[in-house]
């Protein structure tokens, strides 16, 4: 039986569970946009860890460089820094060539050190510029969670 002085809540969308504190949240949540919207456009929130002794910033620039070295025609269109929630953000919109056509990105990254939010917005083709604000509004919108009191519930 594992020490319950070990564990720690995990919170998602459905509810809550107790997990080894040592484990890491690496879940990616997939949205796509309404039932009988065929557009194919979707939103992705997946989390990563800064490695020590890395900054936001650098990690941030690694991330957009790795990037732009691994997706066949990547094209810069604008990338610049923010804050959201009082959050450093870093903010990337490109655009790539995959086997199923052209696909335009609007991603941005929130500091919520050591850990690090990556909100992606996919559009098959490309981007409208009403599109792309709707994507920027969308992502203002996040507000981060508190987590739980250690040794609470989710119901407490």
């Amino acid at each position: 039986m594992l020490n319950p002085n070990e564990l720690s809540l995990f919170q998602f969308n459905e509810g809550a569970i107790e997990l080894p504190t040592a484990w890491r949240d690496l879940s990616v949540l997939v949205l796509s946009a309404a039932d009988n919207d065929q557009s194919g456009i979707s939103f992705t929130i997946s989390r990563d860890v800064i490695p020590w002794g890395m900054s936001f910033s650098q990690f941030a620039e690694r991330e957009i460089i790795s990037l732009s070295k691994q997706l066949k025609n990547y094209q810069q269109i604008n990338q610049e820094n923010g804050a959201l929630n009082s959050r450093d953000t870093t903010t990337s919109e490109f655009s790539w060539s995959s086997p199923q056509g052209p696909i335009h990105q609007l991603m941005m990254l929130l500091d919520v050190n050591p850990k690090v939010l990556v909100f992606t917005a996919t559009v098959p083709g490309g981007m409208t510029d009403e599109q792309r604000q709707q994507i920027s509004v969308l992502m203002s919108t996040f507000q981060l969670r508190e987590p739980v009191a250690a040794g609470k519930t989710a119901t407490e």
